[in-house]
C-alpha cells in the first residue's frame, strides 16, 4: 500500500471494516523528504466518503475550500 493520502484513507478504512487485516504502508522516500501536495475532492467523491464513512463529511467540510470561494 502506497504511503500517499489515497493509501492512507484506503489503509485506514479497511482496517475500520475488519481489523483482523494486517495492512503494511510503505513510504518510497526518506523520512526527510518532503513535497507538497493538494488534493480536490469532487462532489462524487464526496459522496463516496459519506456513504464509506458518514462521521467524516462534515470535519472535511469545515476545512475545505472550494476553488473560487476562499
Amino acid at each position: 500500500m502506497g504511503g500517499g493520502p489515497a493509501g492512507l484513507y484506503f489503509a485506514i478504512a479497511l482496517k475500520r471494516l475488519d481489523p483482523r487485516h494486517d495492512i503494511l504502508v510503505v513510504e518510497r522516500n526518506g523520512p526527510d523528504d518532503t513535497f507538497g501536495w493538494g488534493v480536490v475532492f469532487s462532489d462524487q467523491t464526496m459522496e463516496a466518503i459519506s456513504e464509506a464513512d458518514p462521521g467524516k463529511r462534515r470535519p472535511y467540510q469545515r476545512r475545505l475550500c472550494a476553488l473560487g470561494r476562499y
